[in-house]
């Protein structure tokens, strides 16, 4: 057995993960997406890294439907023969305004018209050699607009239509509801997909307006078209944001399907990712543990692990040992790094996930204890328990990024030990942390706020004895340190 193959394999884990391809060999569906036939379920929620991108190009995907939903057919319902779907927003495709365009729109008026003249154009272009569909367009619009509907680049400038779409909102809503009435009469289906909305406008206010109106849009049409449909992939922090407000938007949670990942679909991922690398000498190791992975790729999805949770810990306990250290003390090998990287909320990311057992791999090769690992083992418990503290710093970076003024918080929290009293750490968070132009970018006016907006997050929670805590998976990227080891919410 070539370890230090494995080894590598292993470490290139988590830059599959990130680089998102969309074929469906590192694509793993869970039952839980079969809900996503369902065509009311038409809002996708989960953290960052949680998966919705990849699921959002598994749906753009020839054959990605059909991996989720099962290759089932069902009259009246979405399959796999009458289902297409189109990205309807996506900062990486060219076709759609950039962020500095949208930022022109961002009056809660023009972000409807945005919506609105962008499904008209997306289905329309679809359906450019279809006469009875063109029949339909000329119905509703000028010609001018028709012109400029042969233009692949229209939707990128909205200056050319917006107007023309604000003005004649009947235009619109005729054209959408006669070419729902020919999809309902023809069985055809049609989804219209929505991605990255987080990045939408340059600046983190200005996003709102769009994600609302989105929501607003589709809800409002939700029973209106049978056949013209959504899938709004969205973080679950903004969704919950006071600033996303709206009528009827607590009347959505029927309509959600929330991303959730728990150890064994954690496991189980990481497993499908090494045994499609390619890698003569890791798939020779993942056949040890016998019915880890099925003997045979399975068409485009290629091979596919296990869901017995006993035969998957087996794997686990070959790959680290039954325990994190000499004996049950330590804890469970298998259950060690999900409990040491969930969120307050217990809730999970696969991409922090693979990229602790990347990281803790590359540990492993540049370490001289590398030669100590006996039989079958791989990882020593310790490179294991390195790497969350890598993933906790890397995590935070990424939390950054979306929320800017988690650096200067991160700075004034920084060599606290916990737990601490909860007044105690409410007052390290001083409003001069930030300055007059930073505080109108913060989701909160006072430190209490702030501490409110942390608990939502999962960043912090409250302890029975009323003291301040922080998950491992937030702890080290916060420059925080705890007494005593991690201790779970409880």
């Amino acid at each position: 057995m070539d370890k230090q193959e494995i080894l590598n394999t292993m470490a290139s884990v988590s830059a599959i993960a990130e680089n998102e391809e969309e074929g469906l060999e590192d694509f793993l569906p869970l039952r839980s997406y079969m809900a996503l036939g369902d065509p009311n379920r038409f809002l996708v929620l989960g953290g960052r890294g949680s998966g919705k991108t990849r699921l959002f190009k598994t749906l753009l995907h020839d054959a990605g439907f059909a991996q989720i939903i099962g290759g089932q057919r069902q009259l009246f319902r979405p399959n796999i023969d009458n289902t297409r779907f189109l990205a309807g927003y996506n900062l990486a495709d060219s076709r759609f305004p950039s962020p500095s365009v949208l930022g022109r729109y961002v009056d809660e008026q023009q972000a409807v018209t945005f919506w609105s003249g962008s499904v008209v154009i997306l289905l329309a272009q679809f359906f450019r050699e279809n006469e009875e569909v063109w029949g339909l367009v000329k119905e509703n619009f000028s010609e001018g607009f028709i012109e400029n509907l042969w233009k692949d680049r229209l939707l990128g400038r909205p200056s050319r239509w917006m107007e023309e779409v604000a003005e004649k909102p009947e235009g619109v809503e005729g054209f959408l509801d006669d070419l729902d009435d020919y999809l309902n009469r023809t069985d055809q289906w049609f989804f219209l997909l929505y991605d990255s909305l987080d990045r939408i406008c340059v600046r983190y206010v200005d996003i709102f307006p769009y994600i609302r109106t989105l929501l607003a849009f589709w809800f409002a049409h939700l029973h209106r078209w049978k056949r013209i449909k959504c899938k709004i992939f969205l973080r679950s922090d903004l969704f919950d944001s006071d600033l996303l407000c709206f009528p009827d938007s607590s009347k959505l949670v029927s309509n959600c399907l929330k991303l959730e990942w728990n150890t064994l679909s954690l496991y189980r991922l990481f497993v499908k990712r090494l045994a499609n690398a390619g890698n003569e000498e890791m798939d020779a190791y993942l056949r040890l543990t016998e019915n880890l992975v099925s003997p045979e790729p399975d068409g485009q999805i290629g091979y596919v692990p296990t869901e017995c949770e006993e035969v998957m810990k087996q794997f686990v306990n070959e790959l680290i040992g039954p325990y994190m250290g000499s004996n049950n003390k330590k804890g469970a090998s298998y259950s060690w790094a999900p409990n040491h990287l969930q969120d307050t909320h217990g809730v999970l990311s696969p991409r922090s996930f693979m990229k602790c057992y990347s990281v803790a791999a590359k540990k492993m090769l540049a370490s001289p204890d590398k030669e100590k690992t006996q039989k079958n083992r791989i990882l020593l418990p310790a490179m294991i328990q390195g790497a969350v503290q890598a993933v906790s710093v890397e995590r935070v970076m990424e939390l950054q990024e979306e929320y800017p003024w988690l650096e200067q918080l991160k700075k004034a929290l920084a060599g606290t030990t916990l737990l601490i009293p909860k007044n105690d750490f409410i007052n390290k968070i001083r409003m001069d942390l930030w300055d007059a132009k930073a505080q109108e970018r913060l989701p909160a006016t006072s430190p209490q706020g702030i501490f409110d907006v942390l608990q939502k997050l999962g960043i912090v929670y409250v302890a029975k004895d009323g003291r301040v805590n922080v998950p491992e998976i937030y702890l080290h990227g916060f420059g925080m340190k705890r007494k005593g080891g991690l201790r779970r919410p409880g």
